[in-house]
């Protein structure tokens, strides 16, 4: 679930009605185009729904084995320029 609102007086006035109980947490990120810290936050996935982002993540857990460490933390250190492990 998404919901769109905007800060007024220190609150969350959000665009449309919501069904959420009273009482119930939620986290909010601020739309791209901020201009302060939340700049460097990673944009969220385009069309990716909460989930399929979970069940991604509980797949890749469940199978350690799909994953190659080694080869992942070399791209990482090429991405990065950092240097890579001996042999490598």
């Amino acid at each position: 679930m998404t919901l769109a609102g905007t800060i007024v007086n220190g609150h969350v006035r959000l665009d449309s009605p919501s069904d959420l109980p009273e009482g119930t947490r939620v986290r909010l990120w601020p739309e791209a185009g901020w201009t302060d810290e939340w700049d460097e936050m990673p944009p969220l996935p385009a069309a990716e729904t909460r989930e399929e982002f979970l069940a991604g993540l509980r797949e890749s857990i469940s199978d350690p084995e799909s994953v190659d460490a080694r080869q992942f933390m070399k791209q990482l250190a090429i991405k990065h320029g950092l240097p890579l492990m001996p042999g490598e």
